[in-house]
C-alpha cells in the first residue's frame, strides 16, 4: 500500500510539473505586448542540430555609449533592455542592470550579458544580450526554408514579452508577412 502511494505523488508531481511547463509557456505566449524584432543574418546552422534555427536580432550587440541606461558590466549580468517601436519592428533605446529605462510606450525584455568590449576606463563600448530567444526549434523540413529566408536579411519575429520582461518567440515573418507561427506544444 505504502509503494502504490509513493508511485501516485510521484506521477502526480511529475504531472504537475509538466502542466506548470505548459503553462507558464502559455502565460508569456499570451503576454498582453508583441514586440517584432528584425533578424540579422548568422553563421549557417550545424548540420547535427537538424531542423534547428538559430535566430540572432539586431537589439543582441548594443552599444551602450548610443543609448541610456548603464555602461558598465560583467559578464552574466542580467539586464533589462528597453525597446521601443521604430516602423514596422523594435529597437532598444537603454538597457540596465536594474529598472528599466523608461520610455513612452517602450517594453522591457530580460536578457544576460554574453559578452562585452570595454574601453580603457571601464565602460562597455558594445555588449552581446542573450534573451533566451536564440534557438528555435521548428518542425521537421522547414529549417533550412527558414535559415534561407535569415541570410537574406528579410525575416523578422514577433516576441511575446510578459509583464517581468521574459520573452518567447510567437510567430516568424517573411517580408512583414506571418509564414510560421509558434504552437504550445
Amino acid at each position: 500500500m505504502a509503494t502504490t502511494l509513493r508511485i501516485l505523488i510521484v506521477v502526480a508531481l511529475q504531472t504537475a510539473l509538466l502542466a506548470y511547463m505548459i503553462l507558464d509557456r502559455q502565460a508569456v505566449l499570451s503576454a498582453a505586448r508583441t514586440v517584432t524584432l528584425k533578424v540579422v543574418p548568422v553563421d549557417p546552422r550545424d548540420i547535427f542540430r537538424g531542423d534547428y534555427v538559430i535566430l540572432t536580432y539586431e537589439i543582441s550587440r548594443l552599444d551602450p555609449t548610443k543609448i541610456e541606461g548603464d555602461n558598465t558590466f560583467g559578464y552574466g549580468d542580467k539586464v533589462l533592455v528597453t525597446l521601443v517601436p521604430n516602423g514596422d519592428t523594435w529597437t532598444a533605446t537603454g538597457i540596465a542592470r536594474g529598472k528599466p529605462v523608461p520610455a513612452q510606450g517602450g517594453v522591457a525584455i530580460q536578457g544576460t550579458i554574453e559578452s562585452f568590449d570595454a574601453n580603457e576606463t571601464g565602460q562597455a563600448t558594445a555588449v552581446t544580450v542573450h534573451y533566451g530567444i536564440e534557438s528555435y526549434f521548428v518542425p521537421e523540413g522547414t529549417g533550412r526554408e527558414i535559415e534561407q529566408e535569415r541570410q537574406k536579411g528579410d525575416l523578422s519575429a514577433d516576441i511575446a514579452v510578459d509583464a517581468s520582461g521574459r520573452a518567447a518567440i510567437k510567430a516568424l515573418r517573411r517580408g512583414g508577412q506571418v509564414f510560421y507561427v509558434e504552437g504550445i506544444f
